[in-house]
């Protein structure tokens, strides 16, 4: 309502029927300023949204019904009060008006109830009003939380990256040397000091395979430079070998290129899964599959094992327990893809994630 009073916008033939209700709204407290429209055009042609704070509108005129003026307000505004005047309104037409989206009805002979219709009306839209701003705010809140999240994988997938690469290529290397001077001194060597080089040959190379499987963890090199499928396959053999599991990879229906956040995030989710089934199912089979379906880059990822409540896990997750559901969960949404789980005590588990391809989605590989 404007500082001026409550500007109304009344669709009436009558003169005096719509002064009849400007007096009813004054007599309730309302200062009301009226503009008149006796008929279609001059009703649609001075309303505009936000430019009015109520609609009164009589339920029948000559070239005219309240019904269409109704719908022609709902078209571009959705919150403005309207309210239906009319001499007799049966209740199935008054179930009808409040479907199609009237704020309530009024019969001109119980106009006593039109001021306290309104205050509601009133009441009721500042409500939805302060409702609007505050989702309004909160899914900003929400964007901004979701931008800042993918910037920090961001972050974190770079530095992951360069990590990867300096323990591979300057710690590695530098440990290979070591360790191929250290067999030299040791074949030249004899007695205690051949046995004291062997066992720092022995130490170098449990430190190389550290390191290597430090790189790996962190970012695979086959990731970047063979791509997803090739890392997927290696993480799932090497991981398979240290949990004694018998792996299953399928990827014949994979696309053959995938954007490189994409392969990343898939990975990822791929990885923290694996990593949960090694730690947590006792499964004697882990299935990976990556294929496209219905355009989209799928996952799964199904054990044999132990299962889980998943309830109970995500409650878990909101108290600060493990987070590896939740996270996964993120990433894929973070992803613009559809994430579910099935699991059950005693009944395995199957994961399946998809991500959004581009509109040009290759054929699969051969």
């Amino acid at each position: 309502m404007s500082a001026e009073g409550l500007r109304v916008l009344v669709l009436e033939d009558e003169p005096t029927d719509a002064e009849l209700a400007m007096l009813s709204l004054a007599e309730g407290g309302f200062r009301c300023l009226p503009t008149l429209a006796a008929g279609r055009t001059a009703f649609e042609s001075a309303f505009a949204p936000g430019r009015f704070d109520l609609v009164l509108a009589d339920y029948s005129l000559p070239d005219y019904t309240g019904l269409e003026a109704l719908a022609f307000v709902r078209r571009t505004d959705a919150l403005v009060p309207f309210v239906l005047v009319s001499g007799a309104l049966g209740e199935e037409r008054a179930v009808e008006a409040l479907r199609a989206g009237a704020t309530d009805y009024i019969l001109k002979h119980g106009l006593a109830r039109l001021a306290p219709a309104v205050r509601r009306a009133l009441a009721e839209r500042r409500e939805h009003e302060r409702h609007l701003a505050t989702s309004r705010a909160l899914e900003l809140s929400q964007e901004r939380l979701r931008a800042l999240s993918g910037r920090l994988l961001e972050v974190q997938e770079e530095e992951r990256r360069r990590l990867a690469r300096d323990l591979h290529d300057d710690l590695g290397q530098a440990l290979t040397a070591l360790k191929i001077q250290l067999e030299s001194l040791a074949r030249a060597g004899s007695g205690r000091l051949r046995a004291q080089v062997e066992e720092c040959v022995s130490t170098t190379t449990h430190a190389l395979e550290r390191v290597r499987q430090l790189s790996l963890s962190l970012r695979p090199l086959q990731l970047d430079d063979l791509g997803l499928v090739a890392a997927l396959r290696s993480h799932l053999d090497r991981q398979a070998s240290i949990g004694n599991l018998t792996p299953h990879f399928d990827a014949g229906e994979a696309p053959r290129r995938v954007a490189p956040d994409l392969e990343t995030a898939c990975f990822r989710v791929a990885q923290e899964a694996i990593t949960n089934v090694l730690r947590h199912a006792k499964a004697k089979h882990l299935w990976v599959r990556l294929f496209t379906a219905d355009g989209r880059l799928a996952l799964s990822v199904r054990d044999d094992g132990a299962g889980f409540d998943l309830d109970a896990a995500r409650r878990r997750a909101v108290v600060g327990g493990n987070l590896g559901v939740v996270g996964m969960e993120e990433r894929v949404a973070l992803a613009g893809g559809s994430f579910e789980m099935r699991t059950a005590p005693g009944q395995g588990t199957v994961l399946l994630a998809t991500f959004p391809l581009s509109s040009k989605v290759s054929a699969p590989a051969d």
